[in-house]
């Protein structure tokens, strides 16, 4: 048993720090030594405080020896401590091959050094060299076939999409992203919390319901033409007169991102761009990273097809026509958050090879 012997104003330092300091383990050692101050038992303070008998005689001993500077150093062992002089070796053995689990981790690391490491000593081993367990993304089609993909990716970003994002952020100018979401009516698998496994009743046929949208990442806004048969030139020609009218009264250039579906290369869509004073900015090809209506569409998809299931196609179309109408007020938080003018560009050291 560790006797301590504690002036007032030790006391009150201990006092002091066990309710002020941030850290709870640095609390919990303060609370111990000034109980032990006080007179209490070892005993009822490991019963008070809630920590073992050793962990209340270690705590005395390190304020006997080092006073409160010593009672509050941290030197508990780094997990995974033996590898560290093998660390960067085995940071270059994951970036080539990242573990799929952590058990798959323990034999690499063994095969690599010798030594076995439990589960969650590996763990903080790779959270120590800077990994996370992270989804893994998809690469558009092609886009890493080749290094003038990737130029060409850079050089639009650069050259053409932001100076007009910069006129459209200084309120001269109306940028507005374009493209088509199919959603079709039918079982979409996700997770739930829920108590039992939820099963999700498959729908017959294959209905489908069209929306062909542009979004204004300013503004917050989309325009949206919606129909359940085919979207072709028709079908754009009518929505280019929609943001036409949609931003009349702004008074300036208007210009639409969007993809090279072939509806939107035709000769009528450029006549009536052209009679309306739109521009047309054509993404190269394979890029769908650079046209910021596709996260809305994902957002969409996770609102009203994941794990819900609808009776009608009615209720189906609704739902959706719901959810883009309110993306400015009940959707407003996660529209700042997801919309914003940040774009991923690929390059070939992000692309797992088998």
């Amino acid at each position: 048993m560790i006797d301590l012997e504690l002036t007032e104003a030790q006391l009150d330092e201990l006092h002091q720090e066990a309710s002020e300091n941030p850290r709870a383990r640095a609390r919990r050692k303060c609370w111990v030594i000034y109980l032990r101050g006080k007179g209490y038992p070892c005993r009822e303070i490991a019963d008070v405080v809630r920590v073992d008998g050793d962990t209340v005689t270690e705590y005395l001993r390190k304020y006997r020896d080092g006073g409160l500077p010593g009672l509050l150093t941290e030197d508990y062992r780094k997990p995974g401590g033996q590898l560290d002089d093998h660390a960067e070796r085995l940071k270059k053995v994951f970036e080539t091959s990242p573990p799929h689990t952590v058990n798959q981790a323990i034999e690499v690391v063994e095969r690599e050094t010798g030594v076995r490491l439990k589960p969650s000593a590996c763990r903080a081993f790779l959270h120590q060299l800077g990994m996370r367990c992270r989804r893994c993304g998809l690469v558009p089609g092609k886009a890493l076939d080749d290094d003038k993909q990737l130029q060409a990716q850079q050089a639009f970003h650069d050259d053409k999409l932001q100076p007009r994002l910069e006129e459209a952020r200084q309120g001269r100018r109306t940028v507005l992203f374009v493209d088509a979401a199919h959603f079709v009516m039918g079982a979409f698998l996700g997770t739930l919390w829920c108590f039992v496994r939820q099963l999700l009743p498959s729908s017959c046929g294959r209905q489908r319901y069209n929306v062909l949208g542009a979004y204004d990442p300013i503004r917050q806004e989309a325009v949206t033409l919606t129909n359940d048969t085919v979207v072709n030139q028709e079908t754009f020609c009518a929505l280019l007169d929609k943001i036409a009218a949609a931003y009349a009264d702004a008074g300036l250039p208007v210009t639409l991102v969007l993809d090279n579906a072939r509806y939107q290369k035709c000769q009528s869509v450029f006549d009536q761009a052209k009679a309306l004073g739109i521009e047309l900015l054509y993404l190269p090809a394979y890029s769908p990273n650079l046209n910021l209506i596709e996260r809305l569409w994902r957002f969409v998809k996770k609102q009203v097809l994941y794990s819900i299931h609808y009776d009608t196609f009615a209720h189906f179309k609704a739902s959706i026509d719901t959810c883009l109408r309110d993306l400015g007020t009940r959707f407003k938080s996660q529209m700042q958050t997801l919309m914003t003018l940040k774009f991923q560009l690929f390059s070939k050291t992000e692309n797992l090879a088998a």
